[in-house]
């Protein structure tokens, strides 16, 4: 997803709460409406003890925006993170069901799409009794007189440190996720990860690791590409959604992806929707690739990660 930062609003370096608030669910029971994670807001978790590794030199304040985005609408963004921090997003204690999956969102590496990617997958996820825990990993907007990209190609090889950044955050969250699987009450078997477009590719890489303390058990790859050799028969079982129309990541690099883990025999599902574009996470635009969140939460219940009686409410 590519993002004009110097067209933004800029609002300041704080993130305010309402973008980080989850809206009001139906309680189990039946009755009022009551906030997912209860009367407390989403807690907050710094990833590393100190500086993260890596980017000693990185200074200044978060910087955050509105931005209007085709076919998207309004999106709220972040960059300049310095600080990488999960946000747990819990069920209601009478719909969790032990499962997990930590949230990478996308933004070209260079920007966060917080509510599009994060808040509203944490809303989706919350409502399935699924723990929900979104990952802020280090961007940085580009400097003024970065070429423009001519290829997929172009970028995938101008973002490698920015993308190896992405990766050592996430797996560091899957380290906390499991550390603290009590805590949370969760299963540390049972935590899986879902990226959009730069988080897929992270997602991908994090889902293929030699270290199963970091590899999730499950993934999910909305609009991404695997930019490594691989998978290894380890690898973990795959959700993959692309649409035909996306301009910006080759929907082939999806079949790409299920042909990998079909020849290394590893489970994997492909859905490849005629119209969608890029960046269409959970938000309906009257288009085929809404129905890819109904295919997705069937494949969760077919491997057992949520049970059948949780419905496909939106």
């Amino acid at each position: 997803m590519r993002f004009h930062l110097a067209r933004l609003r800029r609002k300041g370096a704080k993130l305010l709460t309402p973008f980080l608030a989850l809206a009001a669910c139906v309680s189990c029971a039946g009755g009022p409406a009551s906030p997912v994670s209860g009367s407390s807001p989403p807690e907050v978790i710094r990833l590393w003890p100190g500086q993260p590794p890596g980017t000693a030199d990185w200074t200044g304040p978060e910087e955050i925006a509105d931005a209007e985005l085709p076919n998207l609408g309004r999106v709220h963004i972040i960059t300049n993170v310095t600080a990488p921090t999960v946000t747990v997003f819990r069920p209601e204690a009478c719909k969790a069901n032990g499962t997990a999956i930590v949230v990478v969102p996308g933004g070209a590496f260079r920007a966060l799409p917080w509510d599009l990617d994060g808040v509203e997958t944490a809303r989706w996820l919350t409502r399935r009794g699924i723990t929900a825990f979104v990952l802020k990993y280090r961007v940085r907007p580009p400097r003024s007189d970065a070429p423009a990209d001519k290829s997929f190609d172009d970028f995938a090889r101008r973002t490698e440190a920015a993308r190896n950044l992405a990766v050592s955050d996430a797996e560091q969250t899957m380290r906390l996720v499991r550390s603290q699987a009590e805590r949370f009450g969760i299963a540390s078997d049972r935590v899986g990860m879902i990226g959009f477009s730069a988080g897929a590719m992270t997602t991908l890489i994090v889902a293929d690791s030699g270290d199963p303390a970091v590899r999730p058990n499950f993934a999910a790859s909305l609009y991404g590409a695997m930019l490594k050799a691989g998978p290894s028969a380890g690898a973990a079982p795959l959700f993959i959604v692309a649409a035909q129309d996306d301009a910006q990541a080759p929907p082939a690099r999806s079949a790409d992806m299920f042909l990998r883990w079909t020849n290394a025999k590893v489970p994997a599902e492909l859905h490849i929707y005629e119209r969608g574009g890029h960046g269409f996470a959970f938000r309906p635009h009257q288009l085929p690739a809404d129905r890819w969140a109904e295919a997705f939460e069937a494949w969760l219940i077919s491997r057992n990660y949520i049970p059948a009686a949780t419905g496909s409410s939106p």
